[in-house]
């Protein structure tokens, strides 16, 4: 190998990345470790459109809240506010767009950057804290933790905001709320080329028990080029809705009209000093 080559090796081995130097091994031979970095799409059939299977148990409360969605829905109700105002999915929800994401890791830390509208903020696995912090922003992505288990990484994730729902945008699933704690399992194909995410989530206030589920993404050329995705605010859309008929519907409408569900940003007050 050439003193470049050497060089070039030397620091993909300092940062951990997968970088594929000219003759490198394949990715089937690389451990999960390295392996796991790179370009991956959710095979169709768990994309945002499909009902990822088996399907959760709700509690009673839950239940009758999707129902209430289920009747706005029949009457027009198409597409959510939240998604009207450009509002985040975050949780594992962001995995089932139709459209490549990455991988990176290095630096004590795995990081999935995303190129679709309604997900395009980075999500940071922390691989250096060995258990969740007690000061925690509450957030669409809640904040995770990983380890490995041999070939298998583990992500615990809390700290949820309950702006959401467990699939996709609030039309389409049910309320994700402020205690989910979700743990995803990430494996791979002998051969690298399809990787498994094993999704198991707690939710008190939605699930009468913990739901597992399984997405599986197909490995993308390493040539696929990612664009800058940016989403528009649909203000016509929003005014066109009879807000005060869908406060029982959709949770973040309830929100935007009362005030006092509108608390200031926790990070401020995580922040700030301890009164005397």
């Amino acid at each position: 190998m050439s003193v470049t080559g050497k060089v070039a090796a030397a620091g993909a081995a300092l940062f951990g990345l997968a970088v594929m130097l000219p003759g490198a091994a394949s990715a089937a031979a690389l451990s999960a470790k390295e392996a796991i970095n790179g370009v991956w799409m959710a095979q169709t059939p768990y994309r945002i459109m499909n009902q990822l299977q088996p399907a959760p148990l709700l509690t009673p409360e839950a239940a009758a809240a999707r129902q209430k969605l289920q009747d706005a829905q029949a009457k027009g109700y198409t597409r959510a506010v939240s998604n009207m105002l450009c509002q985040g999915v975050g949780g594992p929800s962001q995995f089932q767009g139709g459209s490549p994401f990455n991988i990176f890791s290095g630096f004590g830390r795995i990081l999935f950057v995303f190129e679709t509208e309604w997900t395009n903020q980075p999500r940071t696995v922390y691989l250096n804290e060995t258990k969740q912090p007690e000061n925690i922003f509450p957030s669409y992505n809640g904040h995770s933790i990983g380890h490995w288990e041999g070939q298998t990484l583990v992500v615990d994730t809390v700290g949820y905001n309950g702006r959401q729902s467990h699939r996709g945008n609030w039309l389409g699933g049910v309320p994700r709320s402020d205690q989910a704690h979700t743990i995803e399992r990430f494996s791979l194909s002998p051969d690298g080329k399809v990787m498994t995410l094993e999704i198991t989530t707690e939710d008190p206030k939605t699930f009468v028990k913990p739901w597992t589920t399984t997405i599986k993404f197909d490995r993308q050329p390493d040539t696929e080029e990612r664009f800058e995705v940016t989403c528009e605010v649909d203000l016509d859309a929003y005014n066109a809705q009879d807000l005060n008929m869908l406060k029982d519907v959709d949770p973040e409408v309830a929100r935007l009209l009362d005030p006092n569900l509108r608390e200031s940003d926790p990070a401020l007050k995580i922040a700030a000093p301890a009164s005397k």
